[in-house]
């Protein structure tokens, strides 16, 4: 009877072991298979009328943290406290006014565990604003901040993020449509210009590069031949002005600079 006890504690031992391994290579394989930052979280497009979370008070969000769907900070919560790291205005469309602010999120000390950029809404001559947009990334983040370019037709929105240990901008680009920014395309206008290049030459361009600068409208890329390895583009380069239509990136026009040999 004392071995079979023995064998027996033994036994569930090693199952108790193993469950603790198997949960923990499970858990560090979720942890490994999380991305490193959180893309642009915007409310469902079907989603007509604000959270009541989302609405804060329009005289405070540029100059302190605001607590939200996105941002929930407090006693108990995950994020303890909240600093404001910047802020500013983007843009008036009709009787909308957007604001940015961009925050440092604390679990504890003073040390930014999570960064945050935030945009808001306000309609003119009301005491609230309410989250439109948020994005949340790792310390170390750098935002730019966000611009609206086109016309008034054209209202388009574009940010900027530099994330740590990533050498490209991450940028992105939305449209206003029916009180919404939806996000465009960034490769579309680039079967475009591969239609237009002379024979034998090609562009290869990743997401992150693809997307202009919005002051300057303008990409200068690499141009391959057939054969070229991934480092050595030997086609010159293509500068292209890009243009908006219709809420989509389009080409407005490319010059080819001289090809190397």
């Amino acid at each position: 009877m004392k071995r079979t006890t023995t064998w027996a504690k033994g036994l569930l031992a090693g199952l108790v072991l193993s469950t603790l391994v198997a949960s923990a290579v499970q858990a560090q394989q979720k942890h490994a298979a999380a991305p490193v930052n959180v893309e642009w979280l915007q409310r469902p497009l079907e989603q007509v009328k604000h959270s009541p979370q989302d609405q804060v008070d329009f005289t405070r969000i540029q100059t302190e943290c605001m607590t939200t769907s996105a941002t929930d900070f407090g006693p108990q919560k995950p994020w303890q406290e909240c600093r404001l790291v910047h802020s500013g205005f983007v843009a008036t469309i009709g009787l909308q006014d957007f604001f940015y602010a961009d925050y440092c999120l604390i679990s504890k000390g003073d040390v930014c565990a999570k960064q945050a950029q935030v945009l808001f809404r306000n309609r003119a001559y009301r005491p609230e604003a309410f989250l439109d947009m948020a994005r949340l990334d790792p310390p170390g983040t750098t935002y730019h901040s966000p611009v609206l370019v086109g016309s008034e037709e054209e209202n388009v929105l574009a940010t900027a993020v530099q994330l740590p240990g990533h050498r490209s901008l991450q940028r992105r680009y939305f449209r206003y449509v029916d009180a919404r920014w939806i996000p465009i395309d960034g490769q579309a206008w680039l079967a475009q210009l591969r239609t237009r290049l002379p024979a034998g030459l090609s562009v290869r361009v990743q997401p992150q590069d693809a997307l202009p600068d919005p002051h300057t409208m303008m990409l200068s890329l690499p141009l391959y031949r057939a054969g070229d390895r991934a480092c050595c583009a030997r086609g010159g380069r293509v500068e292209v002005r890009l243009g908006i239509q219709a809420g989509q990136l389009e080409v407005a026009e490319f010059t080819l600079a001289q090809a190397g040999k």
